[in-house]
C-alpha cells in the first residue's frame, strides 16, 4: 500500500509542478535531440534492432550447449521477435508513404 501512495504522491507533485510552471502536461513535447537528424534516428535504430537479433541468435545457440539459462533465451528471443515485427511494421510504413507520394499529382 506504501508503494500506491508514493506513486499518488509523486503523481500529484509532478502534476503542481506544471501547475506552478504555468504549463499544463499536454503541452510538453519531447525536444529532438541537438545535430541528431532522421537519417541518425534510421541508422541507430537499425543497428540496435541487428544487435537485438544477434544476441537472441548468441543465447539460442548458447542454450543449446548448455551454457544459458532458458529464461534469458526466452527473454532475449522475444526481445528479437518484437523489434523485428517493429521494423516490419515501419517498413511496410514507409513502403506505404513511398506510394502515396508516387500517386500525387504534380
Amino acid at each position: 500500500m506504501a508503494t500506491i501512495n508514493n506513486a499518488v504522491s509523486a503523481y500529484t507533485n509532478a502534476g503542481q509542478s506544471f501547475a506552478a510552471d504555468g504549463m499544463a502536461a499536454r503541452d510538453v513535447q519531447p525536444k529532438p535531440l541537438p545535430g541528431q537528424d532522421f537519417s541518425q534516428v534510421l541508422q541507430t535504430a537499425a543497428r540496435e534492432s541487428i544487435q537485438s537479433l544477434k544476441e537472441a541468435e548468441s543465447l539460442s545457440a548458447a542454450a543449446i550447449a548448455g551454457k544459458a539459462d532458458i529464461r534469458e533465451v526466452v527473454a532475449a528471443v522475444s526481445n528479437a521477435e518484437m523489434t523485428l515485427e517493429t521494423v516490419v511494421n515501419v517498413r511496410d510504413k514507409v513502403v506505404n508513404a513511398y506510394n502515396e507520394i508516387i500517386r500525387m499529382p504534380i
